[in-house]
């Protein structure tokens, strides 16, 4: 069975959305990405694969 999963980004302009795709059994990293507020995307998951997503603070730039 294959899960699509849509992402949409609402946060404020001091945070961003990290999205990671990962191997829920060995812990294998498919895919990493940010997502910045407004932003969108299309995902699927299947088998032991896992999205895990979280609204953390953007890097400070230097």
């Amino acid at each position: 069975m294959t899960t699509t999963v849509t992402i949409n980004a609402h946060c404020s302009s001091e945070k961003q959305v990290q999205v990671s795709i990962v191997n829920r059994v060995t812990g294998e990293v498919h895919e990493e990405f940010v997502l910045q507020d407004g932003q969108s995307s299309h995902r699927v998951v299947f088998d032991d694969r896992e999205i895990k997503i979280g609204e953390v603070v953007k890097p400070v730039e230097v």
